[in-house]
């Protein structure tokens, strides 16, 4: 996941793309890489339908106040 993300925000076609990893990694340095390559959100395996929804509408609530 971290590598795809660093290859998508590297393209600038897909800079702006949404991103939100779904990942079993959860050790703070691991989160703050993927912050710092551009992640929009971090969810942690296992996850529910509630948590799931509540971070892509953090996502989609920081992309629309952005726009």
């Amino acid at each position: 996941g971290l590598d795809f993300l660093k290859r998508v925000r590297s393209d600038s076609r897909f800079k702006n793309l949404p991103f939100m990893l779904l990942t079993a990694e959860g050790e703070a340095s691991q989160v703050k890489e993927a912050l710092l390559a551009g992640v929009d959100n971090y969810c942690l395996k296992p996850f529910t339908d509630v948590s799931l929804k509540e971070k892509l509408e953090q996502v989609y609530k920081k992309r629309s106040a952005a726009a």
